[in-house]
C-alpha cells in the first residue's frame, strides 16, 4: 500500500485520533509494512503514530537505538484490549496494581528475553470511554 493508504487504514481503526504528521518524528515507511514515526532522545526512543506491522518497525528502531546505546523505549497505545497488546509484543504480566481511580498499571516481563515493561494509564478519551497507556520498555 502507499503511505496514504496506510494513513486512511489508521484513520479508520482510530477515528478518535486520527494521523497528524508530528514533524518532531522521523518517519519510517515501507510499503509491504505499513509506517511509524520514531524519535530518538538521548536515553529513550518513543514511538509515535503506527499503522501495520508494529513488531517489525519495533525491531527495526530497536537495532538502532541497540547501535546508539539508548536502553529504553517509550509509547502510547491508543488501541483497545492492553493486555491484548502485551502478549502480541512478548510479554507475561508479572504484576497488576490497582490505581486509586480505578485503572490498572501492568509490570511486564519479556517471555524470551527477560526484559521488562511497565503499562500505565496515560488519558481517556471523552468520545469512547477507552483508556490509552504509556508503555515504557527495556531494550
Amino acid at each position: 500500500m502507499t503511505l496514504p493508504e496506510w494513513i486512511a487504514c489508521y484513520n479508520q481503526k482510530n477515528p478518535q485520533d486520527t494521523f497528524v504528521r508530528n514533524e518532531m518524528f522521523d518517519l519510517f515507511f515501507r510499503a509491504d509494512q505499513g509506517f511509524c514515526e520514531v524519535l530518538f532522545l538521548a536515553h529513550m526512543v518513543i514511538f509515535g503514530q503506527t499503522a501495520g506491522n508494529a513488531r517489525f518497525f519495533r525491531d527495526c528502531v530497536e537495532e538502532i537505538a541497540r547501535a546508539l546505546h539508548v536502553k529504553e523505549g517509550g509509547a502510547i497505545c491508543i488501541r483497545r484490549e492492553i493486555r491484548a497488546y502485551i502478549r502480541l509484543f512478548g510479554y507475561r504480566v508479572l504484576r497488576m496494581e490497582e490505581l486509586p481511580d480505578g485503572l490498572k498499571r501492568y509490570h511486564c516481563i519479556h517471555k524470551e528475553r527477560g526484559t521488562w515493561a511497565l503499562l500505565s494509564p496515560a488519558f481517556t478519551y471523552d468520545t469512547t470511554g477507552e483508556t490509552a497507556y504509556f508503555v515504557t520498555w527495556e531494550i
